[in-house]
């Protein structure tokens, strides 16, 4: 299931009534791990137009409702169960479920698995600062992103995607893979299954008339991916295949 969610009017309710103000982070997140109370959270790849964060929660933990005023995001699950709510609507998503989260839309993600949840979030453009909390358990409603207090030294087990092109890795029974697509011949099919998604992280795919067709962070299938793109304007793509 691929999702999209685009911002309602009590999303844009909700955001006027906050006061809302970005100061940037200087951090080296390459090496670090971001503690929570639901769980970790860590950069998994990056580039210039787009960051890819590794999600931990724990069983009946959620993050906060909230928002990103500034930037888009996408969320795939790698494993485990999902109970994903926004301000209109709540969905249960399981390994490879996506969605694609426009700015401004309230959102908040629950560990419903014993085992826990692993998931990555994708976002564009990348401002870890962007974050507005509506309503948090945990007490940190109307609070910006963790402080250096958070913020560990990067642990020995983490996996990190840092490489295009240099062949797949496994992560939570998902096989990943982040490859330049200069033609159609660089997409790897014979080595993806059907229920492969394609996640754009940088450039502009084309159709055959020139229209654009995916931007970074939006995620198709594989098959679709294959259909219907044309021509690829600097684009890198991360494949995600069930192991």
């Amino acid at each position: 299931m691929i999702k999209k969610l685009r911002q309602s009017f009590l999303d844009k309710q909700y955001l006027s009534l906050r006061q809302y103000s970005a100061v940037p982070i200087v951090a080296d997140y390459k090496r670090l791990v971001v503690t929570k109370p639901w769980g970790y959270e860590y950069l998994f790849y990056e580039n210039p137009e787009t960051e890819t964060w590794h999600l931990s929660i724990n069983y009946q933990k959620s993050t906060s409702m909230h928002c990103h005023p500034n930037k888009k995001t996408a969320l795939v699950v790698l494993e485990g169960r999902a109970l994903f709510s926004s301000l209109n609507e709540s969905l249960e998503l399981m390994p490879l479920d996506t969605v694609l989260i426009d700015a401004g839309v309230f959102h908040s993600t629950q560990s419903i698995s014993k085992e826990g949840l692993r998931l990555l979030e994708f976002e564009t453009p990348p401002m870890k600062h962007d974050l507005l909390r509506l309503e948090d358990k945990y007490g940190r409603a109307q609070s910006g992103y963790e402080g250096a207090d958070r913020m560990i030294d990067e642990v020995p087990n983490v996996l990190k995607l840092l490489d295009v092109d240099y062949g797949s890795k496994n992560l939570c029974h998902t096989s990943l893979l982040v490859k330049n697509i200069k033609t159609k011949k660089d997409i790897p099919l014979d080595s993806v299954s059907p229920k492969t998604l394609a996640v754009i992280l940088s450039g502009v795919v084309r159709s055959e008339l020139k229209e654009i067709l995916y931007l970074p962070i939006h995620v198709t299938t594989v098959e679709e991916f294959q259909d219907v793109a044309h021509s690829f304007e600097n684009v890198s793509v991360m494949f995600l295949s069930p192991k």
